[in-house]
This record gives structure tokens, sequence and C-alpha cells, in this order.
């Protein structure tokens, strides 16, 4: 364990992190070497099938044993082990500098946790962040070794801008990446929605995982009188009256905003996942258990 590692998680929640594995449900057509099994032929350790030999074959993949039972020379298959790609699309607009510790912050950790096991387990593992448009990546990576260069690049990450994650999407996607899991990390205030960018990502065969981070204050407001509110990314203020009608309705808001969210992934077949700033390791470990 290195201090880039220990810098954003906590050495006993990698260890309990260590247990488990980052899973994928669609099995892609990746370069052979990763951990996952794919649909391909290859020449991993996991058998598929036989076939009639056929001049030129390998003579080291013919099976005796089949041979000796059949008296016919017959190839062993192998089911190739696919290279999962892993993107981490970071939302670090301005709105995330809200909290303490900050919306982005624990998007970071988030990230970290989500990075560390992808790399332990030989996925490619890349972050992508993105606000108004796409930021400098993190390339795709592989390898335990790996982690501390994983740990240092989140540590680097500033809030700033606005955010477009359709207009930061179709970029992504301009630079055809190949199919994989794209983790979205974000508060999901966007002007824009972030309904369509989704789909875009789905179109193109990609499986989302939705973290939606969200500050203590967003989740429940306390009554605070007469206030002045200041759009972090925009400059923007309103003078507001927080009493207990206000609550009520922004609670009501809220709700709704949530629910449809919740309702929009399960639809699509996203898993979603509510990120409170102080419970993030508790939502991170009911997401990847119920993955598994």
């Amino acid at each position: 364990m290195t201090d880039s590692d220990s810098a954003l998680l906590d050495p006993a929640f990698l260890a309990r992190l260590g247990k488990l594995r980052l899973l994928v449900g669609r099995r892609y057509a990746g370069s052979a070497g990763g951990s996952r099994v794919s649909v391909r032929r290859g020449s991993s350790v996991e058998f598929a099938d036989h076939r009639p030999y056929a001049a030129g074959d390998d003579i080291r993949r013919i099976d005796w044993n089949a041979y000796a039972r059949l008296d016919e020379l017959v190839l062993r298959l192998y089911s190739a082990e696919e290279d999962i790609h892993v993107y981490l699309l970071l939302d670090t607009s301005a709105s995330l500098s809200v909290g303490d510790p900050s919306k982005l912050e624990v998007a970071r950790r988030v990230a970290a946790a989500l990075g560390y096991l992808g790399l332990l387990g030989s996925e490619r593992v890349s972050v992508q962040p993105y606000a108004a448009s796409l930021g400098r990546p993190l390339e795709a990576m592989r390898g335990r070794r790996k982690v501390g260069a994983l740990m240092r690049y989140l540590v680097s990450l500033t809030p700033q801008g606005g955010t477009d994650l359709y207009a930061s999407v179709e970029r992504f996607l301009a630079q055809r990446p190949r199919a994989g899991l794209v983790v979205l990390l974000t508060d999901l205030l966007d002007r824009g929605g972030y309904e369509r960018a989704i789909d875009r990502l789905l179109a193109a065969r990609f499986e989302v995982a939705l973290f939606h981070v969200m500050d203590a204050a967003e989740l429940s407001p306390p009554l605070g009188g007469d206030l002045s509110l200041v759009d972090a990314e925009t400059g923007a203020e309103v003078a507001v009256t927080l009493d207990e009608r206000a609550l009520r309705a922004y609670r009501g808001r809220l709700e709704a905003f949530l629910a449809g969210a919740r309702d929009y992934c399960r639809r699509r077949g996203v898993r979603y996942v509510l990120v409170p700033d102080a419970a993030f390791e508790d939502a991170l470990m009911r997401y990847l258990r119920s993955a598994s």
C-alpha cells in the first residue's frame, strides 16, 4: 500500500474491496489476455469444444485422449479470456465543488475504488473527466502496478466550469472507444438532462452504471431563513426564504427527481447507485454485492 493509494481510500476499505470483483454483465470481444471468458476461441485454460484437425493446425493442440477414443485427430478449443474496458466518466464541473467533503472528493473515491478493482482484475481501466467538454484523460492501463498512477491522477482533478454531458458523450464516442463498461459519476446537475447522453452510450452497446453523488445538504437541507443561493457553475444568485413550506416543496421535487432517475435506469437496464457523501463506502459495497 502506497501513500497515493491510501490518500483516497482507507486501507481497511481497500482490504474489503480486495475480496470482491468488478462485474460486467455483458460479454465483449476484447483482446486476449484479460480475466473474463469471451465467446471467442483463443488460448486460455478453459476448454470450450473440439474441431477436426486440418493441415497447418498447431499439433500441440491435438487432443490425443480423444484420438485414442475416436481414432480421429481433433483439436482442443478454448474460450478466449476477455480484456474488458472500464471507462470512468467523471463529472468535474463546478457544482461538484459543493459539500464537505466535496462531491468531487466523493466521486474521486468511488472512481478510485472501482478503478482499483478493475486493475486488480486485469481489466483495462481509463478515466475520462468531463464538464462542459472532455478533459485530459488517463489513458487505458492494466495491472495492479498501475494503482498508484490511477490514484495520483484522480487526486489531481479539480472542479470547474459548466456541465454538458451529452456533448461530452458525443466527443467520447467520436474517439471510437471499444465497447465495455462506462461508469458515470455525476451529481446529475445538467440543464440538458442525462437521458439522451446515456441513451447514446447504450445505443453504442456500452454497459452503463450511474453513480449519483449528492451532498448531505442537498438530500436534507436545514432550515435557514432568508438566504442568497449562488449557482456554482454560472454564478447567478437567487434570494430565497428557506422555511418549512419551502423545504416541503424542495423535498417533493427532490423525491420526484430521484424517482425519475431510478425509473429511467431501471427501464434502460442501467445500474443506478445514489451516493450520499457520508456513506459512499456503504453505497459502493451494496452495488458490488448486488452485481454478484
